[in-house]
């Protein structure tokens, strides 16, 4: 069925990379809802039957160790989808993938994605530069977690979110931030009240709202920016 919306108006960025006339077969085999947090998209292992284009949201990919213990490899909104892999033949992963931010998206069957790649280049290369881009975001939270600190670490992921939601308020609990950072909810506090007394964000239960970009993109400093840059080079305007 054909969605009630024109490629001008499509709020995926990474839809939007397309051809118009590819971006038409895909709505072709497109359809809207609405997500919730904490909503599970997949599971480790599991077939990834559908594919999901967020217009707004935020949703995170985490892997887990044998003993449980998750930390984040990616996230993606509006940038970007839920599955690149598909345009290998790769129909299921060993990540977990939930909503970290409530928002809409455009969904569609896998089967149908993997069809589409086969018979458009255009669609096939844009799941590529996907994977391409999810990869480096990956390898740039590695150099993070590495080489950074909480603060800065936290930073970075603020000015990711506040990129893919376009706004300055962002609905996360410190059990989401501890998983996503690695550490522990008493060190999310403690990064928390120090970027709050330094007047960068300001912080209530379940808010984080964000005062002085300029200063956070300081603060996270080598650890944001080449990974965007990347995604405006082969994509598009991330924000």
């Amino acid at each position: 069925m054909m969605l009630d919306f024109s490629f001008q108006n499509c709020k995926n960025t990474l839809l939007r990379s397309l051809p118009e006339d590819d971006f038409s077969l895909l709505a072709e085999c497109l359809e809207r809802f609405e997500f919730a947090q904490r909503d599970v998209l997949f599971r480790p292992g599991e077939s990834v039957e559908s594919i999901v284009f967020p217009e707004s949201g935020i949703f995170s990919l985490v892997i887990h160790g044998s003993d449980e213990r998750g930390i984040e490899a990616g996230l993606f909104g509006r940038d970007g989808m839920s599955d690149g892999w598909i345009g290998a033949g790769i129909d299921s992963v060993p990540l977990e993938c939930f909503v970290q931010v409530a928002g809409t998206g455009l969904r569609m069957k896998s089967t149908d994605l993997a069809r589409l790649a086969e018979e458009r280049p255009a669609i096939l290369r844009m799941l590529f530069r996907w994977v391409h881009m999810l990869g480096l975001q990956t390898a740039q939270t590695a150099l993070a977690n590495g080489n950074y600190n909480v603060e800065e670490r936290l930073a970075r992921w603020l000015l990711m979110c506040q990129d893919r939601l376009g706004r300055n308020e962002i609905q996360l609990t410190h059990d989401f931030l501890s998983v996503m950072l690695a550490v522990r909810r008493s060190t999310v506090t403690l990064a928390i009240h120090l970027l709050e007394g330094s007047r960068l964000i300001s912080a209530k239960r379940g808010n984080i709202t964000i005062l002085d970009r300029e200063a956070l993109m300081g603060i996270a400093d080598g650890s944001y920016g080449a990974v965007e840059a990347e995604y405006e080079r082969y994509i598009g305007p991330l924000r």
